[in-house]
């Protein structure tokens, strides 16, 4: 009977820390994520800027133009300095959170806007020296 005890605790403590490292690694994700969209609300790149990969970008495809484009990291601060991008509040649906292993993550998130289009937006991220970075911001404009 203590060997059943035993067995079942061990069970319930691992799955329970192994629950646990998951909603932390959602924590950290969503807040890496919420600190870049905010920094480009407000046009900020000096917050901005900490939370990208050098080898970041932005894969934007508009539905009304049937087209793509492919903006780097060094043109995506830019826009975002100049204003060409950014500087208005959005709201953040986050919808759907993958890990790969312990160091990739991709993310799903709605952004609206009044008056503004809807942004779906698939973030691709890295950890790096223990720190979540966005390497990848791939975004639908919805009309």
């Amino acid at each position: 009977m203590k060997k059943r005890i035993f067995a079942f605790l061990t069970i319930f403590t691992l799955l329970y820390c192994q629950s646990n490292a998951q909603d932390n690694a959602v924590n950290d994700v969503k807040s890496t994520i919420q600190s870049y969209i905010d920094a480009g609300d407000t046009n900020d790149v000096v917050k901005l800027k900490p939370h990208l990969h050098n080898d970041f970008r932005v894969v934007l495809y508009d539905n009304k133009k049937s087209n793509t484009s492919i903006l780097d990291k060094s043109t995506y601060v830019s826009f975002i300095e100049t204003k060409k991008f950014g500087g208005y509040k959005r709201t953040a649906n986050y919808e759907d959170f993958q890990f790969i292993e312990k160091n990739m993550a991709t993310v799903k998130v709605t952004l609206t806007s009044p008056g503004k289009p809807t942004l779906k937006n698939f973030y691709s991220l890295v950890k790096v020296n223990n720190k979540w970075l966005v390497i990848q911001d791939y975004v639908i404009l919805i009309p």
